[in-house]
């Protein structure tokens, strides 16, 4: 049994003329699982943002 297959989804998206197709791969043998990847890649996201503006994080009072 091979078990490095992959499945993949794809999905097309039309917003205004253009029509968008994406295709998502999801790889069954991954550690990882959606909600890590998506978490790591928000803050990966928002460390880049910060670190691109030189701003700090606002601090809110409690």
């Amino acid at each position: 049994m091979n078990t490095n297959t992959t499945f993949n989804v794809t999905s097309e998206y039309k917003i205004g003329h253009t029509l968008y197709t994406v295709t998502t791969v999801f790889n069954p043998v991954s550690k990882e699982s959606l909600s890590d990847i998506l978490k790591r890649l928000i803050i990966r996201e928002c460390e880049d943002f910060l670190g691109e503006s030189g701003q700090e994080p606002k601090k809110q009072a409690v």
